[in-house]
């Protein structure tokens, strides 16, 4: 017993030291010349080239091939400059291995035990975490069969979704959906056998989630503009395709005395809401997608946004989804999305949030506030809108208001 406890120590006592000299336990790499010699281990210098090109501050983009190239040639002396290690010549030596294992800690990395990635929508949730999403981009910018130049900041852009569709076909997987989810994150774990991941640093993670936070503000709450005339704002740049919201506070004063009514372009994706015959509020809001992925049977279904005429006929300011939300057993999760598909044991359901809920139509059709505004139709039939510009047309409207829906 003693024994086991003794070797269990030692086991973690070797992996945090070999997590923390890298770098230090392997020898120089550098341009060889008849004076000297460096052993250039392929395996390290694919490393060193992952750190360099994750390297937020150096802004690099080097292959991952294993070969000191004139890139990675480059890419060292930048960091040697930056870093102010002296002399920058391009020689990873002592000094210049020592910065690199304090900086970036390089750890092998397992994606089948992180959450899915995934572009999330209404039913679908996925913890996007920045260091799965960083390291998925390495992955690709690694793999030769990708042939992609992400830029590897961690975030869950169109370029990254793109490249995990293009990964999806390329290794011939069942679904080409761009999540990755179980089967993906298997491939993954394969493709990165022999790589080491960096470390991310806490500095590094406090700017990206601040990144993240400013995007997610962007999205969830958008830009509000209150002054200049509703056609100045129509000639903006972008629109409608932007996330600018337009609202006349002025004419919303006025909305208690005259009658009220609620436009919707799917063409857009644009909400307005008119008092009288003036639009008071133009903001961009999510429909329904032609094409729309259920997360659990894999299924596409058509969920659009019906187009016509409708009236509201029921607002509650903190209502929960009777469809779509979340089923737990033993307080785990154990299904996502639409309740009506789950035929397993009994489970708790939590309804997905639907904040100043309007309903349209008996179906479950409404419009809702959420943070997943998105510019292209994206939902399972509701009328996503920012939470800020939701709760001022659910304030300015009431049950009977008017509602088309156009094509």
């Amino acid at each position: 017993m003693k024994m086991i406890k003794l070797l269990s120590i030692l086991l973690v006592w070797s992996t945090t030291l070999f997590a923390q000299s890298y770098f230090l336990s392997h020898g120089d790499i550098c341009r060889e010349a008849a004076d000297h010699y460096c052993s250039n281990e392929k395996e390290v210098v694919k490393n060193l080239q992952v750190m360099l090109a994750s390297d937020r501050y150096l802004h690099r983009n080097i292959s991952m091939d294993g070969i000191l190239g004139e890139d990675t040639l480059d890419a060292i002396i930048a960091f040697q400059k930056y870093y102010k290690i002296d002399p920058a010549d391009g020689w990873v030596g002592r000094s210049t291995k020592q910065k690199l294992d304090s900086i970036y800690t390089p750890h092998a990395f397992s994606f089948s035990r992180h959450g899915d990635i995934c572009e999330e929508a209404e039913g679908q949730e996925c913890p996007n975490e920045f260091e799965t999403v960083r390291n998925f981009q390495i992955v690709m910018n690694f793999d030769r069969n990708m042939s992609v130049v992400l830029d590897m900041d961690g975030l869950w852009g169109k370029n990254t979704m793109a490249a995990a569709n293009k990964m999806q076909k390329i290794y011939h997987m069942i679904q080409v959906d761009g999540w990755i989810g179980k089967g993906s994150k298997r491939l993954l774990d394969k493709l990165s056998r022999n790589l080491l991941f960096p470390k991310v640093p806490k500095a590094y993670q406090q700017v990206t989630r601040g990144k993240i936070a400013t995007r997610m503000r962007n999205v969830g709450a958008s830009r509000h503009i209150r002054t200049g005339s509703y056609a100045a704002f129509k000639r903006r740049k972008g629109y409608p395709k932007s996330f600018a919201v337009y609202r006349n506070d002025k004419l919303l004063k006025k909305a208690a005395s005259r009658r009220t009514k609620i436009v919707i372009d799917k063409s857009q994706q644009r909400i307005k809401l008119f008092v009288g015959s003036e639009v008071a509020i133009d903001s961009p809001c999510t429909t329904g997608a032609r094409r729309k992925l259920e997360p659990n049977t894999r299924r596409v279904y058509n969920k659009s946004t019906p187009s016509g005429n409708f009236r509201i006929t029921e607002k509650i300011a903190d209502k929960r989804s009777t469809i779509f939300g979340k089923l737990y057993r033993n307080g785990k999760m154990v299904w996502r999305g639409d309740r009506r598909k789950y035929h397993g044991p009994k489970a708790k359901y939590i309804g997905a949030s639907l904040k100043n809920w309007m309903r349209l139509t008996s179906s479950g059709i409404g419009i809702h506030g959420s943070k997943y505004v998105k510019r292209y139709p994206a939902t399972n039939g509701c009328v996503r809108v920012p939470y800020n510009v939701v709760s001022k047309i659910f304030k300015h409207t009431k049950k009977g208001t008017p509602v088309k829906i156009v094509q």
